[in-house]
């Protein structure tokens, strides 16, 4: 088992918090958040979830709005995903994906905070923590790799239960679903190996990669693989950005000069309108 330093576990934390918006709570600590998982799989709890999304949203839930609430829910709950997912991959820590344990809270704007709780430790190989550049041994990455295709496997059940009673309540295509969190998966994974910032190690680099093609492994009871368009143009030199195959349906969000508008990675963008909208968010 990894021991951290009490710097490592710090900045795990930080992270999961500022990148996220996924809270660590003690393992003897009772939640202040107001849902938990477990709610979603509950007709009434749920309805009054996505009800709520959908006023702070400006959707009407009833009507046109309905489908938008739940794939943007699809969207938003793929960060708690991300989350998972970085603190197994950066920090070889395992959160605690169990219905009544994930808790979250609505944040105003249709958008969720998340917490949960710390699992367990995942051997990196170097029993030194995330600052050791020791180049892990093939026994402990075939150990890993079995560790980490029971965390998916885990996780996907986890979603498939809330994105089918949420696709219940919404009409939302349970396909679309899985996809947006299939593309900021993969996106996450993109980013993490090409900013050295991120991996700051060649052995976190290996571990990384070594990660990220049993997430994103080829099968079709994989729902995290998806085959992603890069986006290419010839003024572009900003880092890699992968197109989703499906619109979230953000666009339908608000009105007028609140209006939402397309995402930078939808597919309903041509490539000029893109890199302008690019251009535009890095002013």
């Amino acid at each position: 088992m990894v021991l951290y330093s009490g710097n490592d576990r710090e900045e795990m934390v930080a992270v999961l918090e500022s990148s996220f918006v996924t809270s660590i709570r003690g393992a003897d600590d009772s939640s202040t958040y107001v849902f938990a998982a477990s709610d979603l799989l509950h007709d009434e709890k749920r309805d009054l979830i996505l009800h709520q999304q959908a006023i702070q949203q400006g959707l009407d839930q009833g009507g046109t709005g309905s489908v938008a609430v739940g794939t943007l829910f699809a969207k938003r709950y793929s960060v708690w995903v991300m989350a998972v997912i970085s603190a197994c991959s950066l920090y070889d820590t395992l959160l605690n994906i169990e219905d009544d344990v994930v808790r979250f809270v609505l944040n105003g704007t249709g958008g969720m905070r998340y917490e949960t709780r710390l699992e367990r430790s995942l051997d990196n190989g170097s029993g030194l923590g995330i600052g050791a550049n020791v180049a892990p041994t093939s026994e402990v990455l075939a150990q890993r790799r079995t560790e980490i295709s029971m965390l998916r496997d885990r996780l996907q059940l986890h979603l498939g239960r809330i994105f089918q009673s949420v696709a219940a309540a919404t009409g939302a295509s349970i396909r679309v679903m899985n996809e947006l969190v299939a593309h900021n998966v993969q996106q996450l994974f993109t980013r993490a190996i090409e900013d050295h910032a991120i991996w700051k190690t060649d052995k976190r680099l290996e571990l990384i990669k070594h990660d990220a093609h049993v997430w994103l492994e080829e099968s079709t009871d994989n729902t995290f693989f998806t085959r992603l368009q890069r986006f290419e143009h010839p003024e572009w030199h900003g880092p890699q950005l992968l197109i989703r195959r499906y619109c979230c349906l953000a666009y339908q969000v608000g009105s007028g000069s609140s209006a939402h508008g397309y995402c930078n990675t939808c597919p309903k963008l041509d490539s000029e309108s893109r890199w302008r909208m690019l251009l535009k968010s890095d002013d």
